[in-house]
């Protein structure tokens, strides 16, 4: 039933927006060159930009200087992005277009960090891990973990439990090989991304971990971003009617979890689009 008010809420768009071209920004390791996306959240956002009604284009900018780059930029988006307040004064976010399981501790599956975890209560508090100091855990900095773990992780800053990086990469995981080396006993990540590193691993849930990550568009600010967020919204919306399109946003979460994601989903879909033009 409220896949058919989202599609009601479709229909209340105009019917033809002033389409605006788009210049995609940190999007080169989910837009393979001269190759059909293999991952989930490729496959998605090439379902997405299939329909885009103008021209849209790749700028290949280390993660570092995207952000900024947008900020100053008229039309430009950063795909695959997390929404936190402290963003939306930055950038105008479109509505969520994929999903992705929540955040888990990963370690080595031989890591001599792992008897450290054994009596510590499951999902793992990492209020009191951090506190205990017992392992180096290994955080980028240019990366939002959710409201909760960032704050949590803002108060631990000086922590020695802490191994604080700024990632320049644009892959996903850009901290595996940090994992590898053991240079770090631990990190945060999506089971789903860690894997793809072919490394033998352990997973264990976060207490403090939101249940569902929402995916975003992040745009420049002004009046050409929010053509270009109107544009990816009607979109979004038109996709979310497909159960195809459904069931490849909810691949990423365990069986277990597709209900409660699906929900929190349509909830996102069906809140007032905020607009600024300035």
């Amino acid at each position: 039933m409220k896949w058919v008010l989202l599609g009601l809420l479709l229909l209340q768009w105009p019917p033809s927006l002033t389409a605006e071209p788009m210049v995609l920004v940190d999007a080169v390791a989910l837009l393979p060159k001269n190759t059909v996306p293999v991952t989930t959240e490729g496959k998605v956002l090439a379902h997405i930009l299939s329909l885009y009604p103008s021209a849209y284009s790749t700028e290949n900018i280390s993660r570092n200087r995207a952000r900024a780059w947008v900020k100053t930029a008229k039309n430009a988006c950063i795909p695959w992005l997390k929404k936190t307040k402290a963003r939306q004064q930055d950038f105008l976010f479109s509505l969520p277009y994929m999903l992705e399981e929540p955040l888990q501790l990963v370690l080595l599956q031989n890591s001599q960090a792992l008897p450290k975890l054994q009596n510590l209560p499951q999902p793992v508090p990492l209020q009191q891990l951090l506190s205990a100091g017992n392992l180096l855990l290994g955080i980028e900095q240019n990366r939002s973990y959710g409201e909760a773990l960032d704050k949590l992780l803002q108060q631990h800053q000086h922590n020695r439990a802490l191994y604080l990086r700024t990632s320049s990469s644009e892959d996903q995981s850009s901290m595996m090989p940090m994992l590898q080396r053991r240079f770090v006993d631990a990190l945060i990540e999506y089971p789903e991304i860690a894997n793809r590193s072919g490394l033998p691993l352990r997973f264990f849930s976060l207490a403090e971990a939101e249940p569902v990550n929402l995916v975003y568009f992040a745009c420049s600010k002004g009046e050409q971003g929010q053509r270009v967020v109107n544009t990816l919204n009607q979109i979004i919306l038109q996709l979310s009617q497909q159960h195809a399109y459904r069931d490849l946003v909810l691949q990423h979460l365990p069986e277990a979890q597709r209900q409660q994601g699906a929900q929190i989903w349509q909830a996102a879909l069906s809140e007032p689009a905020k607009t600024d033009t300035k």
